[in-house]
């Protein structure tokens, strides 16, 4: 992401990069080298240069992270998870969590019924406020954040979930999704301001945000224990099982809970959003869950379309970064080793050379033909919301079923309209987020055979 260079431009050029980009390889091709402060990088938006890029990333591939954060471990002497981890290190840890959570995905039931369970208490929990014929969702960005921990809480604890959250889960879980979305502000802000400056002269922005962090790690690491004595079946136990010791496990487990906060947070709202404002893709989703058992829902080509589709328009990460470690032929331009390239998801993935009808929310688009291809798209690698390689995200399959069982459990209970469709769109605050908050409007489905 671009959070070490984006404070670098001002204000509301940082909220428009991704329109600003675009603009620019609609002007300048492929590919070009701005400077953006005294940082100069490669922009691209090519889908055969993103496959060479991934390619020719190495091993261990480098990427970026938000300066404050880095900042922070630096003067706490914090050791952090996979999201700061490098070389070998993380190489070893990697490998870990892609046999739990990738491949051979061991964690896929787990997971799977953490996602359903999740949902079925979200859904509950807005079936008791729609006491009347409609209901607008009262701060539905904080709820999902809640919703997106208390689904990573109970894949790591498995079966001993419900246990746990009787006794202390859901206070944690309140807590860490107060302060996981304090943080992703607070971040926000930093990666808007002259960080060295700000931490140097100790800024109140600074103050709150070590004091807010510091709050995020005391939690996880009293948590982690905690969950390690009701001896589940889940993820933790998995990474224990695998060698880990609870200190690694610790540090493990802090960063896909911060990784996953914001990031399916974000996400689920934008998909939200579009069904909302979609009643036809909304209608057509409620008909076919109706039907399909849980690993059915998870597989069903319809329902992934619509995730796609999501992630396609409102990408979480506008931008993908990599630094290579030798030269590569980028869209006919040799770019030099060592060099930042920045991967415009946005604007490739809303390039009409690359999708029929790039704006258009069409679901069908990801449903293969009798040949095996797809009709309204013309390059599927245009869009990678998850990346690519060996630093792919660790967490897409979790992400995807938690995204798809949430969706498909709100439209079997409610009808959904967005409010203010017409107003809401893309801003860059670190990643895509809207730019007012969504105002949701549920009503009681009537066909559904899940009302009472």
């Amino acid at each position: 992401m671009l959070d070490g260079f984006i404070s670098l431009i001002n204000y509301n050029k940082a909220m428009k990069l991704h329109e600003i980009v675009d603009n620019k390889h609609r002007e300048l091709g492929p590919i070009y080298k701005d400077q953006i402060g005294s940082v100069s990088a490669y922009f691209v938006n090519s889908p055969e240069d993103y496959r060479k890029i991934f390619t020719n990333e190495g091993p261990t591939p480098m990427h970026f992270l938000p300066e404050a954060w880095l900042i922070y471990n630096k003067s706490k002497k914090c050791s952090r998870g996979l999201l700061f981890m490098d070389g070998e290190e993380w190489l070893h840890f990697r490998r870990i969590i892609n046999k739990l959570l990738l491949h051979p995905y061991d964690a896929k039931i787990i997971t799977a019924n953490a996602c359903q369970n999740a949902a079925v208490k979200l859904t509950e929990e807005w079936k008791k406020n729609l006491v009347r014929n409609k209901w607008i969702i009262p701060k539905l960005e904080t709820r999902l954040y809640k919703w997106s921990i208390e689904v990573m809480m109970a894949s790591l604890l498995g079966s001993a979930w419900n246990k746990y959250r009787d006794s202390i889960g859901d206070k944690e879980a309140d807590k860490l999704a107060q302060n996981l979305h304090e943080i992703f502000i607070l971040t926000a802000r930093l990666s808007l301001l002259p960080i060295k400056y700000i931490v140097r002269f100790n800024f109140p922005v600074w103050k709150k945000f070590i004091r807010v962090m510091d709050e995020i790690l005391k939690i996880v690491s009293t948590m982690v224990p905690k969950m390690i004595n009701f001896k589940g079946n889940g993820l933790l136990w998995m990474m224990i099982n695998e060698g880990m010791t609870e200190k690694d496990a610790t540090r493990i487990v802090t960063d896909l809970i911060l990784a996953a906060g914001d990031t399916t947070a974000f996400s689920t709202q934008w998909a939200l959003f579009l069904l909302a404002s979609h009643s036809d893709v909304q209608n057509k989703l409620a008909g076919i869950s109706g039907n399909l058992e849980l690993k059915d829902t998870i597989k069903d080509s319809y329902i992934k379309g619509i995730i796609k589709e999501s992630l396609r328009l409102y990408p979480t990460a506008p931008f993908l970064t990599r630094i290579l470690p030798e030269d590569c032929l980028i869209a006919g331009h040799i770019v030099p080793r060592g060099e930042l390239i920045i991967m415009s998801l946005y604007s490739s993935g809303r390039d009409p050379n690359n999708f029929v009808e790039p704006n258009e929310f069409m679901p069908e688009r990801w449903i293969r033909n009798s040949k095996g291809n797809y009709d309204y798209v013309m390059n599927p690698f245009a869009t990678i919301p998850f990346a690519l390689g060996v630093r792919s995200c660790i967490g897409k399959k979790l992400a995807e079923t938690q995204i798809i069982m949430t969706l498909s459990e709100i439209v079997k209970n409610f009808n959904m309209d967005c409010l203010n469709k017409q107003n809401v769109k893309l801003k860059l605050h670190m990643i895509s987020v809207p730019s007012e908050s969504i105002k949701l409007q549920l009503t009681k489905r009537i066909n559904s055979i899940y009302n009472e």
